[in-house]
């Protein structure tokens, strides 16, 4: 159990710092050269499941409240991410909406945890 909330925290962080590169990259190809779209559409292939592990790690943990379903939140968002890009290009607008939904979230999870365990609610 405590190697599973060592694995959800060392997620937790990973995946919000996964969400600053990500903008960064996105940056780079507004500001920058577009041929960085290639990159930011490539990198998050390697951090889209974690949220999905965090969810399933909560179980295995026992962490529950609002970690864990934020846990699930962000997963959904990130599918959301995907759809609104590839099957609903009219909702395309809402991309970086969410990803400011999805940074918040990130955040809130990060902060509520510890390394001594992962607290359930906000605090």
């Amino acid at each position: 159990m405590r190697i599973a909330r060592y694995v959800y925290n060392i997620l937790a962080i990973a995946f919000l710092l996964c969400l600053v590169v990500q903008a960064f990259i996105a940056g780079l190809a507004v500001f920058t050269d577009a041929v960085y779209w290639g990159s930011h559409t490539e990198f998050v292939r390697y951090f889209a499941f974690m949220p999905l592990v965090m969810f399933l790690l909560t179980f295995i943990a026992k962490i529950g409240g609002v970690q864990r379903w934020l846990s699930l939140g962000m997963f959904g968002a990130v599918i959301f991410q995907f759809l609104n890009i590839q099957a609903l290009p009219s909702a395309a607008v809402l991309h970086p909406v969410i990803a400011l939904i999805l940074f918040a979230m990130s955040f809130i999870v990060v902060r509520n945890t510890t390394w001594r365990g992962t607290r359930g609610e906000i605090g």
